[in-house]
């Protein structure tokens, strides 16, 4: 007569959440609210990182952007240079309103010259400006006054 095999409990696998992702530039992350959706966002907020922007990804997450802190409330204009999809750029008063946006900014065709890319302007004065994925705003129902809240990670 064989004994009877023993079974031995092993722990059951679970998956740990996934974190999220650190930004891929070092910059410091908020959570920024509008139409009642939250971005996880990175901050930009040196002429630097202003000038690079998201140039050079070939993506943004469905709930990642990236918010631009002008360091002054002026006009601001943007180009796309080294974009390689399109968004969606809300404009931003110092007061957290949503000013205006552009919807569906394309990316340059490849060899564009700099100084042929389009330039997109906010048309009045913005102290913050949102870059998002192109069709958001409109899905979102993202309207100049919506406010915007900010809330560091």
């Amino acid at each position: 007569v064989l004994p009877t095999p023993t079974l031995i409990p092993t722990p059951t696998a679970t998956l740990a959440p996934t974190p999220t992702p650190a930004p891929r530039s070092g910059l410091a992350e908020a959570e920024v609210t509008v139409a009642g959706v939250t971005f996880i966002v990175e901050v930009v907020d040196t002429p630097e990182a202003r000038t690079t922007g998201l140039s050079g990804r070939d993506s943004l997450g469905p709930d990642r952007g990236m918010w631009f802190d002008m360091e002054r409330t002026a006009p601001a204009s943007f180009w796309m240079r080294g974009m390689e999809f399109p968004i969606d750029i809300i404009w931003v008063s110092e007061s957290l309103r949503v000013t205006g946006m552009v919807e569906r900014a394309p990316p340059p065709a490849p060899g564009t010259l700099t100084a042929d890319l389009p330039v997109y302007s906010s048309g009045g004065d913005v102290r913050y400006v949102l870059e998002i994925n192109a069709g958001l705003a409109e899905e979102l129902g993202i309207r100049p006054g919506d406010e915007v809240t900010v809330v560091p990670r």
